[in-house]
């Protein structure tokens, strides 16, 4: 989804014909005005970053709350002059895969039906199909977006993770032939695993490890980053949906429409920022 937010500049008559014949590029002729230009862009691209990030509510009292922080990253601002009339255009917008669900959300689906179409599916024993799924947790002081929000982890089991655990790593990876199409060759991670959460460890943390969140965090691990272990860990559990598992039922994604925020934001701006900045320029061009 995309919003359009167009200035038009115009000058009278005499005046614009004048300029016409004195001047060869109308951007000299208008430094407040560009500058002006310019500083709206910028701060709607921050603004939008705000919200992606969770530093900035939005409108409705939302936050956003970020998992690896690659949905603000991947927001960016870009300059063209196209010319043909058009001075400067500043665009901004995110190439992430997550951004068209974080502006306009999920319906609710059933997320059995991927082991029909992805590759990373496997098949068992008895021909069924199954898939592995890591479930990424947050700790203690982390951000969560969309479906991962409230996923991180007590004090308690972090501290833990941290000084009894020996951390899993991955080492390598290995291609497979895909069940859905044997010509396509499927790449999988090859680990070396350390220690996982317990049963037992969940119940001396205080916590139910058959019911709520102690039975979510049954098996978790500590996974190393593989270039150094001084650039922190991340912490998974594994989970197994096959074509008969029960549930698996993805409730969906409100959406957040933060491009729309931006854009009615910018919408409520410009009319008096734009116009005091070429006011200036007027008063500039009659003192000339």
């Amino acid at each position: 989804m995309s919003y359009d937010v167009q200035i038009q500049l115009g000058f009278p008559g005499e005046l614009e014909a004048l300029l016409a014949r004195t001047l060869q590029d109308p951007i000299d002729l208008l430094p407040n005005t560009m500058h002006m230009l310019k500083a709206l862009a910028h701060a709607a691209h921050a603004r939008w970053v705000a919200y992606a990030s969770g530093e900035l509510a939005l409108p409705d009292g939302r936050k956003m709350k970020r998992w690896t922080g690659q949905y603000a990253s991947s927001i960016t601002l870009t300059v063209e002059h196209p010319g043909g009339g058009v001075l400067v255009r500043y665009i901004i917008g995110s190439n992430d895969p997550k951004a068209d669900w974080i502006e306009n959300g999920t319906q609710a689906w059933d997320m059995r039906e991927v082991l029909r179409h992805s590759h990373k599916a496997r098949r068992n024993q008895d021909g069924k199909l199954y898939m592995i799924v890591p479930f990424r947790w947050g700790t203690p002081s982390s951000l969560a977006v969309g479906a991962y929000a409230g996923r991180e982890m007590p004090e308690a089991v972090h501290s833990f993770m941290l000084s009894h655990t020996t951390p899993s790593m991955i080492v390598g990876t290995r291609d497979t032939p895909s069940v859905h199409d044997p010509s396509v060759n499927v790449q999988r991670n090859v680990y070396r695993w350390g220690d996982r959460l317990t049963h037992h460890d969940i119940a001396d943390l205080g916590l139910d490890p058959e019911t709520g969140i102690g039975a979510q965090l049954n098996g978790m691990v500590k996974m190393q980053n593989p270039q150094s272990s001084s650039l922190g860990s991340q912490y998974f559990t594994f989970r197994v949906i096959t074509e008969d598992s029960e549930g698996w039922q993805h409730p969906g994604m409100q959406p957040y429409r933060i491009s729309q925020h931006v854009h009615e934001w910018v919408q409520q701006q410009y009319p008096k920022l734009i116009n005091e900045a070429l006011n200036a320029d007027i008063q500039r061009m009659q003192g000339g």
